[in-house]
This record gives structure tokens, sequence and C-alpha cells, in this order.
């Protein structure tokens, strides 16, 4: 008994360490896996720090997609990428980046309305989702394989969102290596797909800064360009029988109004001003060709309603989705001080009688504006001034200015302003600019802003 059992006893210590050798192979093997497992988790995170680092400095949104989808594409080890934005206006997805052997052609063909295919579902639930074998999932739009002849097997999908919207999904198709994506490929999957909505985020605002930039620049052109039709310089009497001043003030750096003087010798001097329906560069560019007319016709009809008459002929003959004009043309003779007035639809001037201290409008027959009607009948009247006497002319910008109570100023709120007793074009122009703007503190500005001022000294 005591031979065998020691003999047991030597077996016991002869297998030992043939146990120790099995359980340090697994233990090496499983510690293979871990530090494999590790050395992913590293490869991952560093690719999230590039992620971040190209979001900071790529601003074009094309190549940001790109170089953010080949990381990812990289990391998930997968055959191919996509990502297709929200068309919100045609409610269907739109694919922005397809990277892979056939990524031209699904970046060309492939649209998916919202619930359409795998990645219409993820933009329709906004839940990720792990697809391992698309032929045994119906949500698989096959359309998109037949187009381009790519062969799709597997799908990870994930929505790309922003401030709680879905602006987009992210997919990452085929993984290599014969592995399947599992929920750790989906964890930082999702990671990359919030620095990828981030980064279209980021480059539209920039994308919208520099249109908006360019834009400004081109408006800035254009409103001294627009400014350039009107006079750079005011007429000025020799003998100081008259004196006139005007200013315009656009509501969106460009628009419709504008005035004009035309001196015609020593005895004549016309003065007109007028409201382009509508506003911006439309209204701009319709206002700068009909200044050009207005100039040719006043050297051709030497009557103010005959000039109008010509104009709205003109006008009618070319005028572009319903634009029209409101006009008033005023001729004065400056050694009487008689003013003959022609309206096409455009506010009452304003009679300023400086002996009197008091101001009213003139009464027009009422004319329809310029361009509504061809051989629409225009016809003009006749005021004596007396010397000191002013003829106020104003744009709808002024009378219909707002307060933040949504009151106009009004006719009559600009018959009440304080400048009867000044014989001073320009400062009379200067305080129906102040009062109006002073007015409407604190409002947008509506509509363009015109005075001008004539004074028969």
């Amino acid at each position: 008994m005591l031979i065998t059992k020691s003999k047991s006893k030597r077996d016991s210590m002869e297998i030992s360490p043939q146990k120790s050798v099995v359980d340090e192979a697994t233990e090496v093997e499983t510690m293979r896996h871990e530090l494999h497992a590790l050395q992913e988790k590293v490869i991952q995170l560093q690719s999230l720090i590039e992620v971040t680092s190209i979001i900071s400095s790529v601003l074009d949104l094309d190549r940001l997609m790109q170089l953010v989808m080949e990381k990812a594409q990289s990391v998930m080890h997968a055959e191919a990428s996509s990502v297709l934005l929200l068309n919100e206006k045609e409610n269907r997805l739109e694919c922005e980046i397809a990277l892979g052997e056939v990524g031209e052609q699904v970046k060309r063909k492939v649209q998916l309305e919202i619930g359409q295919g795998i990645a219409g579902w993820v933009a329709q639930t906004g839940k990720p989702l792990i697809v391992e074998d698309v032929a045994s999932d119906s949500r698989f739009y096959a359309r998109s394989d037949e187009l381009t002849g790519f062969k799709t097997r597997s799908i990870l999908a994930a929505p790309l969102i922003v401030k709680d919207k879905i602006i987009g999904v992210a997919e990452v198709i085929n993984p290599l290596e014969s592995r399947k994506f599992n929920r750790d490929d989906l964890d930082i999957f999702l990671t990359f797909c919030r620095q990828v909505a981030l980064a279209i985020e980021n480059a539209k605002i920039h994308r919208y800064l520099i249109e908006k930039q360019r834009l400004d620049q081109q408006l800035e052109s254009a409103h001294a360009i627009q400014q350039s039709f009107m006079p750079q310089a005011f007429p000025q009497s020799p003998e100081g029988a008259y004196s006139v001043w005007a200013k315009n003030i656009p509501a969106i750096s460009v628009g419709g109004d504008f005035y004009d003087f035309i001196e015609f010798d020593a005895k004549k001097l016309g003065i007109v001003i007028g409201d382009v329906s509508g506003k911006g560069i439309p209204a701009a560019l319709f206002m700068a060709r009909l200044v050009s007319d207005f100039r040719f016709f006043t050297q051709s009809e030497k009557r103010p309603e005959d000039t109008m008459s010509a104009m709205n002929n003109c006008l009618a003959e070319r005028s572009l989705q319903g634009m029209f004009v409101t006009l008033s043309y005023l001729l004065l003779d400056i050694q009487t001080g008689e003013l003959t007035i022609a309206d096409g639809g455009h506010l009452p001037p304003i009679w300023v009688h400086h002996r009197q201290a008091y101001a009213e409008t003139i009464d027009q027959l009422d004319c329809i504006p310029l361009g509504i009607q061809r051989d629409a009948s225009f016809s003009s009247s006749t005021i004596q001034l007396e010397h000191g006497d002013s003829v106020i002319l104003v744009t709808d910008g002024v009378i219909e200015a707002k307060n933040k109570r949504g009151e106009q100023l009004s006719m009559k709120g600009l018959l009440d302003i304080d400048h009867v007793d000044s014989n001073d074009t320009r400062q009379v122009v200067t305080t129906i600019i102040d009062a109006t703007l002073s007015f409407s503190r604190g409002t947008r500005q509506h509509d363009d802003i015109t005075v001008v001022c004539l004074t028969w000294n």
C-alpha cells in the first residue's frame, strides 16, 4: 500500500508540469488577443483624434467628408463606405460621398426615398443598424447593386444627427477578412458618425459664411454702381435762383428708388423721383435702365406729360414679371418759379409755403404707374412758387415706415415734421430722414427711403 501511494504521488508530480505548459499557452494566447484588442482600441482612438484634427483644419465640405470616411472605412476594415445627406426639399437621401471600387457610380446613380433601403430605414427611424446578410433582409434595396455592379453582403449604417435632427446616414459596407460587423464596430462607428455630423455642420456654416461674404461684396459693388446712376453732385444756380438736395437709403444695399436732376438750360430744371416695384437686384437693374431711358426722353419730349407717355410705352413694351414704376416729374421755370408737375402714380409732392409757414400736399389727377398699360393717359398741373417756397418729394419708405407698435409714419406725420422754418434744402432732407429713422427705431427698414427737396430762392 505504501509503495502504491508513493507511486501515485510520483505520477502526480510528473503530470503537473504538463498542465502548467497548457495553462501557460492558453494564458499567452489570451494575452495576445487582449493585446491585439488593445492595439485596435489605440488605433481607433488615434483615428478619432485624427478626425478631430481634420474637422478643425479642413473646411471644404466634400473634401472633409471624404477624409473622414476614408478614416472610418480603414478603422472598420470595410470594403466601401458612403455618406447620404438628406435633401429636405425633396425628402430623399442623396449620395454625397461614396468610397470603393464603384464609388463614382454610386454617387451619380444612387438616391433613396426616406424609408427606402437600409439607409432610408435608418433615416426614418433614427436608429443604427447592423445587417450581417443583406440577402436575408427585406429592407435592402437591391437596385443600387444592379445600377453599379457592386455586390453588397453586409452593411453597418448609422444616422448623422445634429442638434437632435437627422441630416443623413453614413454606411460602411462588406467587412474584410471574412469577419462580421459587431457591437464594438457599431459603437466606434457611432462615434465616427457624431464626428462626421459635426464636420458637415461646421463645413456648411463655413460655406454659408463664405457665400454670404461673396454676396455682400457683390451687393456692395451693386450698391456703388446703382448710386452712380444718381447724381454725384447736385445742380447749382449761378445766381442762387434755386437749390436742391436729395438722399437715398436702400433697404437692402440695392433697391428700386431713384432720383435725378436734368439741367436743360439757364431757364429750366427737371426733377424726377421714382419707386420701382419690388426690391433688391431685379428692382435695381430695372431702375438703372429706367434712369438712362428717362434722360433720353427728356431731350426729345419737351412737356412733362409727353415724357411720361413716352416712358410708359417704353416700359410697357419690355416690362418683365409685371414690374412697374411710380414716378413724379417736375419741371421748374427758374426765372418765374412756375413749376409743372406730371404724375405717374407716385405720392403727391409736398409744398412748403415759406411766407405762411405751413405745408400741404399738391393734389394731382390720378394717373397709373408707368409700365402697366401701353398708351395710358398722363397729364400735368402747374403751381406758382413764391420766393423761399420748397417742394419735397418722398417715396413710400418714408410714409410707410413703422414703429414698434406697427403704426405708420403716414403723410400726416410727414407734414407734421418741423421743417417749414428752413429753406436749407440739405437740412430739410436730413431732418425728414432723421425723423423717419427715429420713428422706426428698433424695427427693420422694410423699404427704400428717398427724399428730394427743391427750394426756389
